[in-house]
């Protein structure tokens, strides 16, 4: 039986058990976190590489009426629908007819033939992107012209929520596009922030009543001109972008996905705006010169809406369950080793740290000493000696009983804690364990070693030290009497 505390081992235990199923936590939930994190990557580069698209997609689209606009003007005979006048406006909303529609046009006055080959252009391409594999045919496009103040929208739509007067964009024009880049120039590169102004800056649109940006490309008159002659406009607002970002972010409802303006702090939420970010990190792609979009991952919503995460939490059961195991095994091990006397089994003087007061009452305490142990170790040799000691330990732990206490107590001296209530009792066990030994011989070659024992039995004494003292002196007494 061991006496160490097992108390101290179990408070041991269990604090290095939740160390390391702190640690296994805290790594493991750094791998899930940069998991999430690459996936909220990857979502950002799928939103930047939808918008990208969208925007190469309006470039192709004014490459093809930047070309049927300058063969028109060639050709001549750019004929357009009747136009209806309305005050000081000339415009055409949808037909009634449903195969019939040509989008809405608004002009103020009546337009030259440069404004109807670039209309019939647009008409033209508008009924083929119909018929394309385009990603953004259902998206809001619309035409700009510089020439005079005319807008030509692709899609329908009603002109009282429409004026041209209104429209801040076209009053304001060179805020929104501030460049007119050279067509060549913008052509022969692949680089964003080279090919000039991309898109807008955010405002407020007065047809969908939210905050929206327009990707903005050129079309040109390559008769006679490498300047734009009118802006071709997709516009994302809150609405398409939600849409988009929906489309791409799936279940994930700890990201929050920001396109921001880079020059100011402008921003439009695409998705996730409801998503609280107590603790965040943040992914940035640059999607122009202009633009950035951001994406925010909720650092423990990341990590809790993780299938990885809901199977981490019985694996660290698990974990705790079997590092309490080892960790008992291995401090047992090790306070064995250091309380055990290796030679003999018994204990060694090291439990005395573990002994208290408390659980000596009503214990008698035997010190022991092998007689002429010392002419054993001149005559024989030390390992002869050992052998002496190992039969009288093996004797004493033969004759106590479990809740006893056996202490090599050092050299040749034993310590025996009895519990009992009579001095009597003691005085027998110890009784006993001296005959014992006296009957018991080791052979050495010719010759065969008995041993004998003296011993002092003293009830416990306030505490350890003056407990042993006591029995010391009974011991020398047994001594005395037996030199007699």
């Amino acid at each position: 039986m061991f006496l160490f505390s097992r108390k101290k081992i179990a408070s041991k235990v269990y604090a290095i058990s939740a160390a390391v199923c702190v640690i296994f936590l805290a790594i493991m939930m750094s791998f899930i976190f940069l998991h999430q994190k690459n996936e909220a990557i990857k979502l950002t580069n799928e939103v930047r590489a939808k918008l990208l698209n969208i925007f190469d997609e309006n470039e192709n689209i004014a490459d093809a009426i930047t070309t049927k606009y300058t063969t028109s003007l060639q050709h001549g005979g750019c004929d357009i629908p009747a136009l209806e006048q309305e005050s000081d406006e000339w415009h055409w909303l949808k037909s009634n007819n449903a195969d019939d529609d040509r989008g809405s046009l608004f002009l103020n006055k009546q337009p030259d033939l440069a404004e109807r080959c670039l209309v019939s252009s647009a008409l033209f391409v508008r009924q083929n992107i119909a018929q394309s594999d385009l990603s953004t045919k259902e998206g809001f496009r619309y035409i700009i012209s510089m020439r005079q103040k005319m807008f030509y929208f692709f899609s329908s739509i009603k002109s009282d929520a429409f004026s041209i007067e209104d429209s801040k964009m076209f009053n304001e024009l060179p805020f929104y596009i501030p460049t007119m880049p050279d067509y060549y120039k913008r052509k022969l590169t692949h680089t964003l922030t080279q090919k000039g102004t991309v898109a807008t800056p955010i405002y407020h649109d007065l047809i969908t009543r939210t905050n929206a940006y327009s990707v903005v490309s050129f079309i040109y008159d390559l008769n006679s001109s490498t300047v734009p002659v009118a802006y071709l406009l997709y516009d994302h607002n809150l609405e398409e972008l939600h849409g988009l970002a929906k489309s791409l972010a799936r279940q994930n409802k700890w990201v929050k996905i920001t396109l921001y303006e880079t020059d100011s702090p402008k921003k439009l939420c695409i998705f996730g705006c409801d998503i609280r970010l107590p603790l965040q990190a943040n992914v940035e792609s640059g999607l122009s010169s202009q633009f950035k979009v951001i994406t925010h991952i909720n650092i423990f919503g990341s990590i809790y809406h993780s299938v990885m995460f809901k199977l981490l939490i019985p694996i660290t059961l698990l974990l705790f369950m079997l590092v309490v195991k080892l960790a008992s095994r291995y401090l047992t091990s090790v306070a064995r080793h250091t309380l055990i006397d290796h030679l003999t089994g018994l204990y060694s003087r090291n439990i005395e740290a573990e002994l208290k007061p408390a659980t000596l009452e009503r214990r008698f305490f035997a010190l022991v000493d092998c007689n002429k142990f010392k002419s054993v170790n001149d005559r024989y040799g030390h390992a002869v000696g050992d052998k002496v000691l190992q039969m009288v330990a093996d004797v004493i732990k033969q004759t106590i009983r479990k809740e006893d206490i056996a202490i090599r107590y050092g050299g040749d001296e034993f310590l025996i804690i009895i519990k009992t209530e009579q001095k009597s009792d003691a005085l027998l066990v110890m009784e006993r364990i001296a005959e014992e030994i006296a009957r018991r011989s080791i052979g050495v070659n010719d010759d065969v070693i008995t041993s004998t024992i003296s011993y002092g039995v003293s009830r416990f004494n306030r505490d350890l030290k003056t407990s042993i003292l006591l029995a010391d002196k009974e011991m020398y007494k047994m001594k005395k009497r037996q030199a007699q």
